[in-house]
């Protein structure tokens, strides 16, 4: 759907969440959706593998900055504010087709490291700075993106839920779940070969 709906998740595990099923397998990427409880839009799970290491699909993905110049539908993307080691505050701006309104949002990336894996958590957080009359506020989002060392490959997991807020059918969002993460990692394996 989104960047929201994939950028804006800590690997959050609700009970009463949906089975996970295959929504699209073609050119290497699988897509998965599930039914998250208590919401009427689903989560998303994109899984890839990529022939580059983990360290520069990492600084690729951690570049918040230059989002504007390859991740799908984000017109303005910033960090805000380092607030410890591995977290920051970032600013997302999400370019939506008319009529729907554009939303932003900020959220905390936490980037942790352990043998062979980075973890890169995003999770929604409000208070952060004053909303705007020209955006929707997306107020609820989580995700995460795992990569894992596979020999010299690494194991792309891309995980996403987020409520876009506003006046926009859930029958709508869920049409853009498997679409826009499949548009990220073409995207991500065109960046990272470049």
């Amino acid at each position: 759907m989104i960047f929201y709906a994939t950028f804006l998740l800590s690997p959050q595990c609700f009970a009463g969440n949906g089975a996970w099923e295959l929504e699209k397998n073609e050119d290497g990427i699988k897509i998965y959706t599930r039914t998250v409880d208590g919401e009427n839009i689903r989560e998303f799970k994109a899984l890839t593998t990529i022939a580059a290491s983990r360290k520069i699909i990492a600084k690729i993905i951690v570049n918040i900055n230059d989002y504007v110049n390859w991740y799908p539908d984000i017109s303005e993307a910033r960090i805000m504010k380092k607030i410890g080691d591995g977290q920051y505050y970032v600013y997302n701006v999400l370019d939506l087709p008319w009529p729907a309104s554009d939303r932003d949002g900020v959220s905390k990336m936490t980037i942790t490291k352990s043998e062979g894996t980075t973890l890169i958590n995003m999770k929604s957080i409000n208070g952060v700075i004053d909303e705007s009359d020209d955006y929707v506020r997306i107020t609820k989002s989580y995700g995460f993106w795992k990569l894992k060392t596979v020999g010299s490959e690494t194991s792309v997991h891309f995980q996403y839920f987020a409520s876009p807020g506003g006046s926009l059918p859930d029958w709508i969002i869920n049409m853009f779940i498997v679409d826009n993460p499949f548009e990220t990692l073409t995207l991500l394996k065109k960046k990272v070969a470049a």
